[in-house]
């Protein structure tokens, strides 16, 4: 079968055609197909250089820096949770969002008990590090005990001249 030709086009070129132009009010108007080659060719670069780090070959960095971090606000090592807290900090939980000031202050008013931390996964892009996993902890906000039970968290660190630096937390654990 000979393909037709319609306006200098094959039948199937025709087809591609009639989805890319569109009437709109008796115009036709011409999607930018290379604006969107170029955005799917950008974001598939940038999804290139993220990468998954494996916690079955060991502890990943973020794993090692949320159970450090962890540990430290568990025995109440102000310094050392302060040096890793960035000037830019921001944290959301569910009664709202706090600045590096209002986490600081957060965390020294939580009391918590034994605590486990699972279902790491981290991915790093660049210097930045993605850290999502689950707290099961009994905690002591506000003179509330909560109940321990397992909860997601997020965090974001971000490596500088000064180490790792935690600029972002996701706690998801209502306060009542």
């Amino acid at each position: 079968m000979k393909p037709s030709h319609h306006n200098g086009l094959t039948s199937r070129a025709s087809h591609w055609h009639s989805l890319i132009m569109k009437p709109i009010n008796d115009q036709l108007v011409t999607f930018p197909l290379k604006l969107g080659f170029v955005f799917c060719l950008s974001l598939s670069v940038v999804c290139l250089d993220a990468q998954e780090i494996p916690a079955a070959s060991g502890a990943s960095d973020g794993e090692k820096l949320e159970r450090q971090m962890a540990d430290d606000i568990k025995a109440k090592n102000w310094t050392a949770v302060e040096s890793r807290i960035a000037d830019g900090f921001q944290s959301v939980h569910p009664d709202g969002i706090r600045d590096r000031a209002g986490e600081i202050a957060l965390l020294k008013q939580m009391n918590f008990g034994n605590f486990t931390l699972s279902n790491f996964k981290s991915t790093t892009i660049g210097d930045n590090i993605v850290v999502t996993f689950t707290m099961t902890v009994g905690e002591t906000i506000d003179g509330k005990r909560l109940p321990a039970k397992a909860a997601y968290r997020l965090s974001v660190w971000k490596k500088g001249v000064n180490g790792w630096q935690w600029i972002s937390h996701a706690n998801f654990t209502p306060i009542r």
